[in-house]
């Protein structure tokens, strides 16, 4: 390897040191694989300080010109990317991940059992169809979420609704199909593109139509994250729980009192897993208020129908990639 250092250079030392390595791989000189001299070694021979030449080394190490391997040294890892270049590096990776298996006493047999399951997975990945759950508030993009995670085949997602059209154009490149309820389908729809956009019909659980009619006389609250929700709370209270009063809906971070709140109610309306969405303190106070009065949690999923067809949909995605 010859390397010329000129002093008088407006060029710090250690880029003359890494520009020269890099003409020496480039023009051939120096091969792929080659082994460089130690730091201490070409210090010694070019007369620089070491420090010098480790900095070169570690831009050259960034760059992916040299590779550093503890224990043996530092080699040239460029190429040019050619077929047979490109063989040969994923040739000497195999040999590098075979080389660490044995070391861990792998047989041969549990190695290729190994390699196996992980190209299944892969394969696997690469079939996945990306699906975003978009709703307009926290507690049905959860709930919306959790009907989807059943579909075979499908990677799933959230994505609130008002981030989806404010920026429609990085969801579509993100995903293979936005799943929303009718509610929002015609808000959703123009934006994206039918081709990307499916529509399902969400319901109360029978579990939740249960608990409801359960509920009988009194005062009832409703603790909720969102205005929307509190909403559709509201209604289902009125359709199943006709005994029950509603007196007031609260928000999850509102300044009202949480004590005023609980004083002021017989049981209480909350969403499904509400507690992943509420402070701490409103947790702590929902659990008291548990103890001793009715608490009814409330889930909607997107129904059979929807999801039957929502599985095709699904299948002609993934048909169409194998085309």
């Amino acid at each position: 390897m010859k390397l010329t250092i000129d002093e008088t250079l407006d060029v710090p030392i250690y880029r003359q040191v890494a520009g020269g390595i890099t003409g020496e791989v480039k023009s051939g000189r120096l091969a792929y694989g080659a082994q460089l001299p130690t730091v201490r070694q070409l210090a010694s021979d070019l007369n620089i300080a070491r420090g010098t030449i480790k900095r070169a080394y570690d831009e050259l190490e960034a760059q992916g010109v040299i590779s550093k391997t503890r224990g043996r040294g530092t080699f040239v890892s460029w190429q040019e990317d050619t077929i047979a270049s490109r063989k040969e590096r994923a040739m000497q990776a195999i040999d590098h991940m075979l080389d660490l298996m044995e070391g861990m006493r792998f047989s041969p047999t549990e190695i290729s059992i190994f390699l196996d399951l992980k190209m299944r997975e892969r394969l696997q990945r690469e079939t996945l169809v990306t699906i975003s759950a978009v709703e307009c508030c926290p507690e049905t993009q959860g709930m919306l979420a959790r009907s989807l995670y059943d579909l075979s085949g499908a990677e799933v997602f959230r994505k609130d609704l008002h981030e989806a059209m404010t920026y429609p154009e990085g969801l579509s490149e993100s995903l293979d199909l936005a799943v929303t309820s009718f509610t929002h389908y015609g808000q959703l729809a123009p934006l994206l593109g039918e081709d990307k956009c499916f529509a399902v019909s969400m319901e109360l659980t029978p579990d939740s139509i249960a608990a409801l009619t359960r509920l009988g006389k009194g005062r009832l609250g409703i603790f909720t994250f969102s205005e929307r929700f509190g909403v559709l709370a509201k209604n289902a209270a009125a359709r199943y729980a006709p005994s029950a009063k509603v007196v007031v809906v609260k928000h999850s971070g509102d300044e009202t009192d949480l004590n005023a709140f609980y004083r002021n109610i017989d049981m209480l309306l909350v969403p499904e897993s509400i507690s992943r969405l509420c402070s701490r303190e409103e947790d702590e106070a929902l659990h008291a208020f548990a103890k001793d009065h009715p608490v009814c949690a409330i889930a909607y999923r997107a129904d059979a129908g929807s999801m039957r067809y929502l599985a095709e949909r699904v299948k002609v995605i993934q048909a169409r990639r194998h085309r």
